[in-house]
């Protein structure tokens, strides 16, 4: 029986291994292409051999590509998005686990509805509300219609179900008000909920392109817009300069995920989630 549950351990550790490998490829070919001499073939060049080049690049990158601004911009209206979604998706998960209200069924039903549709069916007015609020190329019109997420009010609600209902009622006999309930048991008790989906949501908008590309113009850069604009056949730069903005560009959410890598695997094994 030992044996035989040491045989499934092999095995497994060398299929995590090897799927750990082909994830980790494309960031090394990334990481090897940028810190390469200009000399070495880009597509037989596995391992980095100029460190020095590589720094010229990545300096490159942020002056000629203007990486550096995509990025700062993206990291503001990221994280003013990601704020939004923690702030409305808590709120919507306390409310539809612990209280009735009416057509409340109705209204999760929608919500969960909502989750199945592309964002391509409702883009257009959603493009013409946002200029006719006249919030087109601003922070505001980026963020704003990204606050709404189906799958974040979902996956805080499975944080809450576990919450036994004795402890709202308790805290209700004791006078504690709505809001003062929501900050001081149920938020404190949604740390991993509120983690895992902090960070999903960070990946997902991170990497948005249609709405940024269609709301930012000028005074805003996005760093999906700026990668895809600096990929055009009319757009000539050097091909490690591409490379290193790429690496550039993908050390944020890399950074966000490692950190918190721990609490996103807890959140979803706890929360029931696949994906």
């Amino acid at each position: 029986m030992k044996t035989k549950k040491k045989g499934e351990q092999i095995v497994l550790a060398f299929l995590a291994s090897v799927w750990g490998l082909i994830c980790l490829f494309p960031i090394w070919v990334l990481f090897s292409g940028t810190f390469s001499s200009d000399s070495s073939n880009l597509t037989k060049t596995f391992f980095p051999n100029s460190i020095t080049n590589g720094i010229l690049k990545c300096r490159e990158a942020l002056v000629t590509v203007d990486i550096g601004t995509s990025t700062i911009h993206t990291l503001i209206y990221t994280g003013v998005t990601v704020a939004g979604i923690l702030i409305i998706s808590s709120l919507a998960a306390y409310e539809f686990t612990f209280y009735e209200f009416p057509l409340k069924k109705l209204f999760f039903g929608q919500l969960m509805v909502s989750m199945m549709l592309p964002q391509i069916l409702y883009i257009i007015p959603l493009y013409r509300l946002v200029f006719s609020m006249k919030l087109a190329d601003t922070f505001a019109g980026v963020s704003l219609p990204m606050m709404v997420s189906a799958l974040s009010v979902f996956i805080m609600m499975q944080f809450l179900e576990d919450l036994p209902l004795s402890f709202i009622e308790s805290a209700r006999i004791d006078g504690a008000g709505h809001f003062q309930i929501y900050a001081q048991i149920v938020l404190p008790l949604m740390r991993n909920g509120i983690l895992t989906t902090a960070v999903l949501m960070f990946m997902k908008i991170w990497g948005q392109y249609l709405w940024p590309s269609l709301v930012v113009s000028q005074k805003i850069k996005s760093i999906s817009v700026t990668i895809a604009n600096m990929l055009n056949p009319n757009f000539w730069v050097d091909p490690r300069v591409k490379i290193a903005a790429m690496l550039i560009a993908m050390l944020p959410p890399l950074g966000i995920y490692l950190v918190f890598q721990r609490y996103v695997i807890e959140g979803i094994t706890m929360s029931g989630i696949k994906g």
